[in-house]
Order: structure tokens, then C-alpha cells, then sequence
């Protein structure tokens, strides 16, 4: 089960509030944050001013599917295989709103929470083909959602005279979801009798983000670690001790100012997700995860403390969703 947590500038140099008005004097064009590609060029601040707050509503739908054929037997010519031969297909739709709330503490640093409330709908089937009979097709639907996984975020940034900005930041996450190792399993299907809502760990995730304006555009780069707490479980009455992979996440992009209200950016982002581990030992079946995507966003100030963001992305690997589309709405008071 993948989370990608990455703090992520292309959204952070494209969102919540546009350029000051003409109107305002220079102090309190100071106190703005730094919102749009043209904000950062001419004001070097990017975090939420002090005393400042700011909520964000956003939504990500996520949308995967796969289709596997597994042999359960062995080969005893390169053209015969004794065994069980199952086609499996699987569609899964994640929806997750999220509400997040940002204070600056000082000019250079902010703090953060973010409640997400996720909704997830899973079709699976599987199939052995060399029966032959299409009502051996054993169907799986799971639907369900609730709380997930609470964050506390703290940034800083740490240069403002000079270029490339760098920005520092260290997220936590909780276990308030509902964990799939607490959930039981169909023994007909191997899944999952209800749909989880978060890792069941909590998690710890620095990073560090780089920012070059170069003016009418944004160089952006950023690297994280997300490292997993380990914790006990129960399978079938006996506690185990899992440790879940840890994340090395990778991303760089350019923003974009088309004008004053509109501005475009596109990234890429690359993640590894390490193998897990059971009881301090690496299991057979475990693999090593590589994550890419390709990002699009355009981000539209509807006035100067409200703006709406709109991103797409797209799954490049395996292992990646093939879509995501994410919408977000910062207000800044």
C-alpha cells in the first residue's frame, strides 16, 4: 500500500493567493505569501507570513487497474505446465477530501495539520481459465471509507537575500486510519472483507526543497525520506512484527506565469519504496517498488486571497496509479 507524502513545490509555487493589488503598500505586500510563479520572482518569502492563517480544501481521485495471469503448478516443458492457471483483474478508485490548516509562526516558518477523509471502491476478479466456465469467475467488491491517516507538517525556510530559496520540512503521520492489517481477510478471495483508510503506522518524512526563480519562470526541485515506525499485528491469533518499506521520493518541474491570475506547471516525481520486512526478515515475494509519474497543473487566482488549482498526473510504471487528478482551493486570511 503506497502513500505518496512528498512535499510538493509545484503545487506550493501555484497555489493559494495571486499577485498583491496595486493599491496595497509595500508592508502589506510583504506580509502576503508568496502564492503565484510571479510572486516568487519579486517577493522571496514562500511560506505563510507570521501570524497568518490559511485553510485549504482539496480532492484526489486516484484510479488504477491490473490484470494478471498466475500460474500455481510448475513447467515440465517450456509448453506444458502442470498446475492452476487464474486470470485476475482489478480496478481500484480512491477518493480522498482533505482539509488542511496552515499558521505561520514566524516569516520563515509554518506549521500545518491536514484531516483527510478517504472513500475507496475495489473490483477484483479472478478466474481459472482452463476450467472453461464463466461462473468460476469469483467476483470481490469493496467499498467503504472514513477518517485517515492525520498529518502535522513544520517547514522553514532557510535563505531569503539570495538564490536558489531553500526550504526545509518535516512531516509526521499518524495511524488514525482504519489499518488493513485490522481488517480480516475472505479466505475464497485473499481480500480484504472491508476497505482500509490508512498504513496502520505511523511515520516520519524530512525533506528539503529547492527554489529558482528566473524570471517569467520557476525552477523547482525536492527530495524526501519517509521512514515507517514499526509495529505488532495479530494474523489468525499470533503477533508479528511489520516493518513497511521505506520511501525515497525524487521531483523536479517548472512553473510557468502565463499572466497576473494564470500560471502552468509540469513535473516529474520518482519514488522507491523499499522491501518490507516480517519479524526482522525479508520475505520471498517482497520487491522493490519504483514509482514514476508525470505531472500537469494550471492554477487560477480567483481573487487576491483565493485561488483554485487543477493538476493531473500520470502513472509512468507498473506500480504507479495510471491517473490521478487533484483539485485544491487555498483561502488566505
Amino acid at each position: 500500500m503506497t502513500k505518496p507524502l512528498l512535499f510538493s513545490l509545484p503545487l506550493l509555487l501555484i497555489s493559494p493567493t495571486l499577485l498583491a493589488d496595486n493599491h496595497q503598500t509595500s508592508d502589506e505586500e510583504e506580509a502576503k505569501r508568496a502564492q503565484t510563479v510571479a510572486d516568487v520572482i519579486e517577493r522571496p518569502g514562500v511560506l505563510t507570513p507570521a501570524g497568518k492563517f490559511g485553510v485549504e480544501a482539496s480532492l484526489n481521485y486516484s484510479q488504477n487497474s491490473s490484470n494478471k495471469v498466475s500460474i500455481i503448478g510448475y513447467t515440465v516443458l517450456p509448453t506444458l505446465i502442470v498446475g492452476r492457471i487464474e486470470v485476475s483483474d482489478s480496478d481500484r478508485t480512491t477518493i480522498t477530501a482533505g482539509l488542511t490548516g496552515r499558521y505561520g509562526i514566524t516569516n520563515d516558518t509554518e506549521v500545518e495539520i491536514r484531516l483527510p477523509f478517504v472513500y475507496r471502491s475495489d473490483q477484483i476478479s479472478v478466474r481459472p481459465i482452463q476450467d472453461g466456465a464463466s461462473d468460476e469467475t469469483i467476483n470481490s467488491n469493496l467499498d467503504g471509507g472514513g477518517l485517515g491517516d492525520i498529518e502535522f507538517a513544520v517547514r522553514h525556510q532557510f535563505n531569503f537575500d539570495t538564490t536558489p530559496y531553500w526550504v526545509g520540512s518535516l512531516r509526521v503521520k499518524s495511524d488514525t486510519g482504519k489499518s488493513p492489517y485490522d481488517i480480516e481477510v475472505d479466505p475464497a478471495t485473499n481480500v480484504l472483507r472491508d476497505a482500509p483508510t490508512g498504513s496502520g503506522f505511523w511515520s516520519i518524512e524530512p525533506g528539503i526543497s529547492m527554489i529558482y526563480p528566473t524570471d517569467p519562470a520557476v525552477l523547482f526541485a525536492n527530495a524526501s525520506y519517509i521512514y515507517n515506525f514499526k509495529g505488532d499485528v495479530d494474523f489468525d491469533g499470533q503477533s508479528a512484527e511489520i516493518d513497511l518499506g521505506d520511501t525515497i521520493s525524487l521531483g523536479a518541474g517548472l512553473g510557468f506565469a502565463i499572466n497576473r491570475d494564470l500560471s502552468l506547471s509540469v513535473g516529474f516525481s520518482h519514488q522507491t519504496i523499499l522491501k518490507s520486512k516480517i519479524n526482522g526478515r525479508t520475505d520471498d515475494e517482497a520487491k522493490l517498488l519504483q514509482l514514476d509519474s508525470l505531472s500537469f497543473g494550471v492554477n487560477y487566482a480567483l481573487s487576491p486571497t483565493t485561488s483554485i488549482n487543477i493538476s493531473a498526473q500520470a502513472g509512468l510504471t507498473e506500480d504507479t496509479p495510471d491517473f490521478q487528478l487533484n483539485i485544491r482551493a487555498p483561502f488566505t486570511f
